[in-house]
């Protein structure tokens, strides 16, 4: 009989290269996005599931929020707004850069809009001096009241069990979404095929 009485779905959002997909394969505990350094990896809203305790967590892997360019750009663009609107908890990722750009903006005004519970993740840390965040969340504070910041590196793992703590808050009660032993909504021919263009990306010097 499951164990799990509670879910929380969560949406994981940011700009470009960020780090959502390294974040979410680390919660999750496998591999169930790409990552590389190419723009535009992320092409569709991946769903990662962590089934833990009592709890199922259904993670949403977004694509970066840029200017879209072209009709693919137009798509990722509306998967990620159309994201943001429908989940319990929206986990917006920065880098740990006391700066707040247009993409970002965007976000923080739809997380304003659906009046969201939203919590900050300065990722990256391990890149830079702990006391070097500190203007980052006054930063971020004085643009929206995020009900929490959560600092981490998704590369080494640092402070991620933190902020399943915080995301764990937000789940409801209800039956579970997904089979417990499930880690994505992925067929496993998709996954084969994006894990096969993760390889290409890395290797070939222009985009795929």
């Amino acid at each position: 009989m499951s164990k799990i009485t509670k879910t929380a779905v969560v949406s994981v959002v940011g700009r470009p290269n960020v780090g959502k997909s390294t974040l979410t394969n680390k919660l999750v505990g496998q591999k169930v996005a790409i990552v590389s350094s190419k723009p535009q990896t992320t092409r569709t809203r991946i769903t990662g599931v962590l089934s833990r305790g009592e709890t199922q967590y259904v993670l949403l892997d977004t694509p970066g929020l840029h200017k879209p360019r072209s009709r693919l750009g137009d798509y990722m663009c509306k998967v990620v707004t159309d994201t943001v609107s429908e989940v319990d908890v929206a986990v917006l990722v920065v880098e740990p850069i006391p700066n707040i750009g247009p993409a970002e903006e965007s976000l923080i005004a739809q997380i304003k809009q659906h009046h969201m519970p939203a919590i900050l993740v300065i990722n990256k840390i391990d890149t830079v001096k702990k006391e070097e965040l500190l203007a980052v969340i006054a930063t971020y504070a004085a643009a929206h009241e995020f009900d929490a910041v959560v600092p981490i590196s998704a590369r080494t793992g640092e402070g991620v069990e933190e902020l399943l703590t915080e995301i764990d808050k937000y789940a409801i009660e209800g039956p579970q979404l997904f089979p417990e032993d499930m880690v994505s909504d992925q067929p496993e021919r998709q996954l084969v095929a994006e894990i096969i263009r993760e390889k290409m990306l890395r290797l070939l010097d222009r985009e795929v």
